[in-house]
């Protein structure tokens, strides 16, 4: 909770121990973007202050789904990334959702840092590392829409309850061939509509609406940072996750036989 269990200063010494951790492992560059919370550009310069004190060299992509974070990093050959998120979480939460040498902290890596920072094994360089800003929106939106383009024109309803995906959502889904109706697509980090969390029945309930409303073939919600999707169909049922992963499968599968998933 930010003002409570997280600050600028907290921020900086997580920084600066991701720095470290990427010292230890000969790793120089790294992608760093935010969602759209209120605090998010604060805890951003905060952690990128950090990295920057162990002499990383930072690309900042500002505002940016967390998925987009992800991509920045295979895109532009870093391997490694912060996401300065809240999630799916109240406004008052932040976080950060890391990549280190292409592989996602999660557990005992989290403790390890916590652990670092506690006993003070963070690396200080003599000349601080760089901070460049980078917007890499438009290679986002054409590698998928060099990928991907749909068979028949689709009408799709996107709610991104005032989410950082509202950034990218309607741009996107047009350049794969989807006539779009936007709904909740400016980013507020108040989030005024409803809370940015798909997996909750509630919160898809104006979707749902405007589904039916405009007789769309779709409905689709993103969480806070872009990484949640939530589904309704035309007459306005919702999809589980569980379900999407099957459909997900099936795809991967033909594709790829024999796969694991």
């Amino acid at each position: 909770v930010v003002g409570q269990t997280l600050d600028t200063s907290i921020a900086s010494l997580i920084g600066q121990a991701i720095g470290s951790l990427m010292a230890e492992r000969n790793l120089r560059n790294i992608v760093v973007g935010r969602d759209g919370r209120l605090s998010s550009p604060d805890m951003a310069a905060a952690l990128i202050e950090g990295l920057r004190k162990s002499g990383r060299d930072v690309i900042d992509i500002g505002l940016a789904p967390t998925p987009v974070v992800y991509f920045g990093t295979f895109h532009l050959r870093t391997g490694c990334c912060v996401s300065v998120t809240g999630s799916h979480n109240p406004p008052d939460y932040n976080g950060f959702k890391i990549v280190v040498d292409g592989e996602t902290l999660s557990g005992e890596a989290i403790q390890n840092l916590y652990a670092r920072i506690a006993e003070n094994r963070l690396t200080r360089a003599e000349v601080p590392g760089q901070s460049s800003p980078r917007d890499i929106k438009a290679d986002y939106i054409a590698r998928i829409a060099g990928d991907v383009q749909i068979e028949r024109k689709l009408r799709v309803v996107v709610d991104c309850g005032s989410g950082v995906a509202g950034d990218y959502a309607q741009e996107l889904l047009e350049a794969i061939g989807a006539e779009v109706e936007p709904l909740f697509c400016e980013v507020d980090g108040t989030f005024p509509h409803h809370h940015p969390d798909p997996s909750d029945p509630a919160n898809l309930q104006d979707l749902i609406n405007v589904v039916q409303r405009v007789d769309a073939d779709i409905g689709l919600a993103f969480d806070g940072d872009g990484d949640r999707l939530g589904v309704v169909t035309k007459s306005g049922e919702m999809i589980y996750p569980d379900r999407l992963l099957m459909l997900f499968a099936a795809d991967v599968l033909e594709r790829n036989p024999g796969a694991c998933i």
